[in-house]
């Protein structure tokens, strides 16, 4: 992989990003919007304290950070499989992983950035205060992040069609709201084992990790040791996601 063509493929991926108005609405806009939105109004109307807003904040964030890479890589990947614009740029001489690569890193700086401005603007408008650990914090998103545009460009491979691609990736959007509190307490109304598998998911690892970076006590130690078991969850979906890529990943659509 070469640092020079990854660099050029995200930064050509990063200005089709922001030339494409559904991208800014649902990546962009949604995000910025509701991440700060919802958790702003509940602390207006909510008298549960800084625990709850806590919560709320980062059952959101996790929530539209799956909107902004699992969704997103998978629908952009599938548009330029359709269109063979995939298969086009292999033939540049740019390699499958600095393609893929430069991708997954454009999608990753953007939810990083996406996440700073909400995170920002709640302690600016609402009684969050920053995280006690704020490097925690930010391996963790960059790294959830990460996980999360591998598997969505693994899911491609279900995707028969570009026009099917958002609705297909609902599903793993309402699960990782659900799982990590970004729609409210529906958790409490499923059975125990429910909340054990949406444990496992990336996105429960970053919220748990986001807990740790947010505790009011705590050690450089005590935190590597409680980011331990959330850190291995990524390291296992990540592996997953490595291999569905390289097994399954498709360049060019099966109708041509």
């Amino acid at each position: 992989m070469s640092a020079r063509d990854l660099a050029v493929v995200a930064r050509f991926d990063s200005r089709l990003f922001w030339r494409d108005k559904t991208a800014l609405t649902t990546s962009v806009g949604l995000f910025v919007l509701l991440g700060i939105g919802l958790p702003l109004m509940m602390d207006r109307v909510g008298p549960e304290g800084p625990k709850f807003l806590l919560d709320i904040h980062l059952g959101v964030l996790v929530t539209f950070l799956t909107v902004a890479t699992f969704s997103q890589i998978a629908t952009t990947l599938t548009a330029r499989r359709d269109q063979l614009l995939l298969k086009r740029m292999r033939t540049t001489g740019l390699s499958d992983r600095d393609i893929l690569g430069g991708e997954v890193g454009n999608l990753v700086i953007q939810a990083t950035l996406l996440t700073g401005v909400v995170s920002v603007a709640l302690y600016a408008l609402t009684g969050l205060t920053m995280p006690r650990d704020p490097l925690l914090y930010l391996v963790f998103v960059v790294a959830g992040s990460a996980v999360l545009c591998l598997l969505g460009a693994a899911f491609t491979a279900v995707i028969p069609r570009t026009e099917v691609a958002t609705v297909m990736t609902m599903p793993f959007f309402f699960l990782a709201g659900i799982g990590a509190g970004g729609f409210g307490p529906m958790l409490e109304m499923l059975p125990g084992w429910a909340g054990t598998v949406l444990d496992l998911l990336p996105t429960a690892a970053v919220v748990e990790a986001a807990q740790v970076a947010y505790a009011a006590d705590g050690t450089f130690l005590g935190d590597l040791g409680a980011a331990a078991v959330p850190a291995l969850k990524l390291v296992v979906w990540a592996a997953i996601g490595l291999l569905a890529v390289r097994r399954w990943f498709r360049w060019e659509t099966r109708r041509s």
